[in-house]
């Protein structure tokens, strides 16, 4: 993530050590990796932002002060987690950006024809631990009633639910309909940084605002 930000940025790859002091650049992460938020909050104007923790920023419902404040956001497998419609918060994302800004941004994915929603009517929704393991109790718009089992979990039970596995191409579609210009799938490898992708899905995707 850090070599395709510094590439976007300062128009090279730049080792986390080696970044320059640039008080002028202005982004946030969603829940980033301490690894590289803590570097990159010592040299840019950065802020790790969390969805149950402050400082917090939900993705899905963004603050209207905030709109065309940020040159970057850094989303690495976060998407996946965002309760539907996941149009919002690419549209969102779009909002946050500066004109020209960029957003580098990672999810796993497939090459099928589209995204599969696990749970594409929930409305008024909890989590519940049964002797059967975790569940999923949703009211649907309309009243219904659905049980979900056989949740999938990123981090923990009962903490980053999988609400989605993503499809390139449906993604492509995601950001051109939230009003993103340029797109490219940043699947070229790096040796001296040692990236490389063998496969190609779930492969990082830069977007430009």
């Amino acid at each position: 993530m850090v070599h395709l930000l510094t590439l976007e940025l300062f128009g090279r790859s730049i080792a986390l050590p080696d970044l320059p002091l640039r008080r002028d650049v202005v982004g946030i992460g969603l829940s980033d990796a301490k690894c590289y938020a803590k570097p990159l909050a010592r040299k840019l104007s950065y802020i790790n932002t969390y969805f149950h923790a402050r400082p917090r920023l939900d993705i899905a419902n963004v603050p209207a002060d905030r709109a065309g404040v940020y040159d970057f956001i850094i989303a690495s497998d976060v998407f996946e987690h965002v309760a539907p419609p996941v149009a919002r918060a690419f549209r969102n994302a779009h909002r946050l950006l500066k004109p020209g800004g960029v957003l580098v941004f990672a999810v796993p994915f497939t090459l099928e024809p589209d995204t599969v929603e696990h749970f594409p009517l929930l409305h008024d929704y909890r989590l519940y631990k049964t002797n059967r393991g975790w569940q999923l109790r949703n009211r649907t718009a309309d009243g219904r009633v659905e049980v979900h089992g056989d949740l999938v979990f990123h981090g923990g039970p009962g903490t980053t639910l999988e609400m989605r596995q993503f499809s390139r191409a449906a993604l492509e579609r995601e950001f051109t309909a939230a009003g993103f210009s340029r797109l490219r799938v940043a699947a070229e490898a790096f040796p001296a940084f040692g990236i490389a992708w063998p496969e190609p899905w779930s492969v990082p995707i830069i977007a430009r605002a």
